[in-house]
């Protein structure tokens, strides 16, 4: 005779002995054995792309402001002229190979430090919908270094007579395998097409991709090369969406057609 079963096709009777064994069961029966350090590390590696070239979508640090207490502050006045900085501000644009930023110039507006139009008209239309609607925004960053990952949150503030304030403070910070790319003592081939990485989410590109750098650095073959190339900073497809979506479209600042 058949043993009864049920709808997912197991016997009833082996779920009951199997439940008698595992009440009979002590914690003192097992031995405690920590798992290798570098598990969750394979376990991350094995799930970091979706088994294409496209990776899955980036890690979302903790909503948290780091114990590490780095916080860049910066304003602009009415004419969007830089004036004035906080701390950080030069030890940050030393570190992260902008030694020319290191000291600000009075009469040097905010957008004369990108160099690409797509962030700066970004960052202007932002700037624009703070002022209009006088309300604080919260915006995401990535500025990773050569030895970690980092998540920075931006807060851009209206304040009196059209002034706006911006304070990056890091969230999160995750130490990794130094990446060359992104040391700023690395010599570089001035001559090379810059590798573009977004501001947002950390990615760079490589052909039509956005890899993690790490990604990228193997795609490109850049451990081959004797020099690295020139990095610029920009924002990649999906971010720009996701910035325009809901920071730009929904206060108004920018119609949709």
């Amino acid at each position: 005779m058949e043993r009864n079963q049920d709808a997912a096709g197991i016997d009833p009777t082996v779920v009951d002995r199997i439940g008698r064994i595992l009440s009979e069961i002590d914690k003192s029966d097992f031995d405690l054995v920590d798992p290798p350090p570098d598990l969750w590390d394979d376990i991350v590696a094995s799930i970091a792309t979706d088994g294409a070239k496209h990776p899955t979508a980036p890690k979302e640090p903790p909503s948290r402001e780091s114990t590490t207490g780095t916080v860049v502050e910066y304003c602009i006045d009415g004419n969007d002229v830089l004036i004035g900085v906080g701390r950080d501000w030069s030890e940050f644009a030393r570190d992260n190979g902008a030694p020319g930023l290191a000291v600000s110039v009075s009469d040097r507006t905010l957008w004369t430090y990108f160099d690409r139009d797509e962030v700066r008209e970004l960052w202007q239309l932002l700037v624009d919908r703070v002022r209009a609607t006088r309300m604080q925004v919260r915006v995401p960053l990535r500025c990773d270094a050569a030895h970690a990952r980092r998540w920075f949150e931006m807060t851009v503030t209206p304040e009196a007579d059209a002034r706006v304030r911006f304070r990056c403070a890091l969230v999160f910070e995750e130490s990794r395998e130094p990446v060359a790319l992104l040391d700023s003592r690395s010599q570089r081939d001035l001559d090379a097409e810059p590798i573009l990485v977004c501001s947002w989410c950390g990615r760079g590109k490589s052909g039509s991709w956005w890899l993690d750098i790490e990604e990228l650095v193997n795609a490109e073959r850049l451990l081959e090369e004797p020099s690295m190339p020139p990095i610029s900073h920009g924002i990649c497809d999906p971010c720009r969406s996701d910035m325009s979506a809901e920071l730009l479209l929904s206060s108004g600042v920018v119609n949709e057609e």
